[in-house]
């Protein structure tokens, strides 16, 4: 499954504790930094069990959104390799609808 976490982080942060953040996200699977504060995950873990994670990292007046993308996604203005990074993705999960019936 993959994931879109967005946060804003208010205040100045110190390189340990942005590092701390960064490890915890890539922790979870193949994690693409899509802009500052923005990640794109593949992972097994529900939009919950990541929340979980990276509460414990944030202060309390950070705000975290945490979406699991489906199959349909669309970029503009996107260089080759990040398209190509995001196609290659399983955008399925366990407990999905199969994609055809008969």
């Amino acid at each position: 499954m993959v994931h879109y976490i967005a946060l804003e982080l208010p205040g100045i942060r110190l390189p340990d504790e942005t590092g701390k953040l960064q490890n915890a996200i890539k922790e979870m699977g193949d994690a693409y930094q899509f802009q500052k504060f923005a990640w794109i995950v593949e992972t097994e873990l529900s939009n919950t069990q990541i929340s979980e994670k990276l509460v414990a990292v944030l202060r309390p007046t950070d705000k975290l959104l945490v979406m699991r993308i489906h199959k349909d996604w669309v970029a503009a203005n996107v260089p080759q390799a990040e398209l190509d990074w995001l196609s290659g993705r399983n955008y399925s999960g366990v407990g999905d609808p199969p994609l055809f019936r008969r």
